[in-house]
């Protein structure tokens, strides 16, 4: 696949770089149990990558992400709002 040329906005200025294909190898959950006995679930998951004309102190590129969160609350019965 080639890869799209793009202009992304990176530490106040627009830099060149092009975007970057994936695949999904695995996305898991982390769950978290509060102290009001609510369990939230939580992962990230991309929606696109792109890695810029760019390099950090190592030399490595600089890669910037499109991702969204995915939330799930579980909440016991005795915090739910009675009624309507």
């Amino acid at each position: 696949m080639s890869s799209k040329k793009v202009s992304v906005p990176y530490k106040g200025r627009i830099v060149e770089g092009e975007e970057i294909s994936f695949k999904e190898i695995e996305e898991r959950w982390n769950e978290y149990e509060l102290s009001d006995g609510t369990k939230l679930k939580s992962k990230s998951v991309l929606a696109s990558v792109f890695r810029l004309n760019e390099y950090n102190e190592s030399n490595e590129p600089i890669y910037v992400v499109n991702s969204t969160i995915i939330l799930n609350v579980n909440v016991p019965e005795g915090l739910k709002k009675k009624g309507s």
